[in-house]
């Protein structure tokens, strides 16, 4: 990922800002994972290519995990968190733990629901968001996949679910979250951040109160 500000005290307030978006994004997004599993032409995660570890030789709790390779590493979702770990043992890869609604920085391997919390760290803003750089292009490509397997209707009725689900914590509607997500990988230092752009509207829907989610399976 390039263009990520590498003296941390300049912008170093506002990649944190842009960095909390995310994990707003993400929360969508693996709610979207959640359906695509469920999706009436099979299993959509197997489909773009995910290979599927069933949960009870996962060696986490839950639900099952799904990887697939990408850039020198590893794409790997769980209802529980989603990473990008690398190759390389010496090296870091990021995580998203979705009950702490936070990305940290990940040495080598971790089992989802039992984490080691002493390969994990907090890590920088700017750290964090360099390293996510395959994951965060994995995910585009994946939701332009998507977009064109399954139709502009499949990605909008799992946005509506969402927003049932979680009407205070916003995101872009797909098509326009896939655009944002483009841009920012582009040129992460004048992206604007989502939350800026989304207070000037108004709810896309009122705010219910179910508390279901969505998890793979």
């Amino acid at each position: 990922m390039t263009g990520i500000v590498k003296n941390e005290d300049q912008g170093n307030s506002r990649l944190w800002g842009i960095l909390r978006d995310l994990t707003d994004g993400l929360a969508k997004q693996m709610f979207f994972w959640g359906c695509d599993v469920t999706h009436p032409g099979g299993n959509g995660l197997r489909r773009a290519g995910l290979e599927r570890i069933a949960r009870l030789d996962s060696g986490g709790e839950g639900t099952s995990r799904y990887h697939i390779g990408r850039e020198g590493g590893r794409i790997e979702l769980h209802g529980f968190c989603a990473g990008w770990r690398p190759h390389d043992p010496e090296a870091e890869g990021v995580l998203y733990i979705r009950r702490e609604h936070r990305i940290f920085m990940m040495a080598g391997e971790t089992n989802p629901g039992r984490y080691d919390m002493r390969r994990l760290r907090s890590g920088t803003a700017g750290e964090i968001l360099s390293t996510m750089g395959p994951f965060l292009r994995w995910w585009a490509d994946y939701e332009e996949w998507a977009a064109e397997t399954f139709g502009s209707g499949w990605r909008q009725s799992c946005w509506r679910g969402y927003l049932k689900l979680r009407p205070h914590r916003p995101w872009f509607p797909p098509g326009e979250g896939l655009d944002w997500l483009r841009g920012f990988i582009a040129a992460p230092c004048t992206a604007e951040r989502p939350r800026n752009i989304l207070r000037s509207r108004k709810p896309a829907v009122p705010p219910l109160h179910s508390r279901r989610t969505q998890s793979f399976s």
